[in-house]
């Protein structure tokens, strides 16, 4: 017999495509500062190896998170006057990806 009752995960997409795009920056800034902080608050759990890599992504997210509440309140980084945070944005897409890379390195090594 199939159901009619509309399943969670859809229930989840319908809710997330009738955000703002403000209101998914704040969702989605606070999601990144979370982040941050479950880094910081495990940092002493982490191996020495790894140590300096997990200040850096705790550093990354949490500044990824702030810039998330800045363009929720300023709007898109893609009108003219907001190319500062266009830049800011992709400083915090390369930390991203060098947290992926440094991290593969590590892993390798040892």
């Amino acid at each position: 017999m199939v159901s009619t009752a509309e399943t969670r995960p859809t229930k989840v997409v319908r809710m997330l495509a009738t955000l703002s795009a403000a209101e998914f920056n704040l969702i989605e800034g606070a999601f990144w500062l979370l982040l941050g902080f479950v880094c910081l608050v495990f940092y002493s759990k982490v191996p020495a190896t790894f140590r300096w890599l997990c200040l850096f992504a705790v550093l990354v997210f949490i500044t990824f998170g702030l810039s998330d509440f800045v363009e929720a309140y300023y709007g898109s980084f893609l009108v003219s006057g907001m190319e500062w945070l266009l830049l800011w944005k992709t400083v915090d897409v390369l930390g991203l990806v060098l947290i992926v890379v440094w991290y593969t390195v590590l892993r390798l090594k040892h």
